[in-house]
């Protein structure tokens, strides 16, 4: 029997390492990209905070634009915690800047950069094989409907950042909860690395925020695809290994962030 090894992070910037996906030769951050990663490129760039961000507070019959941005999501984060309220258009100049740092820095080379996962990509990270369908959603449909912790609901204790009874402080009255009485320490978003990482050494795939891939949802469509559920998750559809769920470019709300991928021209 073959002993299995655990993967070894290359060597980026704290938080930003890596692990080659097995069968590609992209290498997908460890983390979602945290709030501390996000305010050093949004002040070395001056980007702006996407327009319109969608919050939850404990009156709204619906998530809306409450005023929030990344820098204030409605809720207390560490630098540690994963960044929300960025669209895919935002996630796309992070990487590009972060491409240009690295570089300077001698730490890739000019045919390395980083971009977002791909649809696929972000199916290998989360252990899913030879998913049938030529698009994200035709792929969520062949689904078998298992879960990042196996083929039974609810999640088991510990497991990751969901909609559990802890989340209910602050949300309006229809806010669900997982049921079966599942908590974890964390009302909004955790720190990332708060629970055990995947058999590659990936954390938060399932849970604390929803991520961005370089997909479109639909052939011909506009949406693009985001993976892995969140700290508001409650449902066994939202959490389910294979599900996507499609929005819009310009979409920004408190659930929502993304992880990079290192690729090769």
């Amino acid at each position: 029997m073959t002993k299995r090894t655990k993967p070894r992070p290359d060597a980026h910037p704290p938080g930003l390492s890596c692990v080659r996906l097995p069968g590609t030769k992209t290498r997908l951050a460890i983390y979602p990209t945290r709030v501390k990663d996000y305010r050093a490129f949004a002040e070395a760039t001056g980007h702006p905070p996407a327009a319109g961000m969608l919050t939850l507070g404990p009156t709204d019959h619906d998530w809306l634009p409450n005023g929030h941005s990344w820098k204030d999501p409605g809720f207390a984060q560490t630098p540690d915690d994963p960044v929300v309220g960025v669209n895919y258009r935002d996630a796309l100049a992070f990487c590009r800047w972060l491409t240009g740092v690295e570089r300077r820095a001698g730490r890739i080379s000019a045919r390395q950069f980083y971009r977002l996962p791909t649809d696929l990509e972000w199916s290998t990270a989360i252990g899913l094989k030879k998913e049938k369908g030529a698009t994200p959603e035709a792929r969520v449909h062949t689904s078998r409907g298992e879960y990042p912790w196996g083929p039974d609901w609810p999640p088991p204790a510990g497991f990751g950042n969901y909609a559990g009874a802890e989340s209910v402080a602050g949300m309006p009255s229809w806010w669900g909860v997982v049921p079966g009485g599942y908590r974890d320490p964390y009302p909004r978003t955790s720190p990332v690395g708060s629970f055990p990482p995947n058999r590659l050494g990936l954390y938060d795939l399932s849970g604390n925020v929803w991520e961005w891939c370089l997909d479109r949802y639909a052939r011909g469509g506009l949406a693009r695809v985001t993976r892995g559920g969140s700290w508001g998750s409650d449902r066994p559809a939202y959490l389910q290994s294979a599900n996507r769920t499609p929005r819009f470019e310009e979409s920004a709300n408190d659930e929502l962030g993304f992880r990079v991928a290192l690729a090769v021209k």
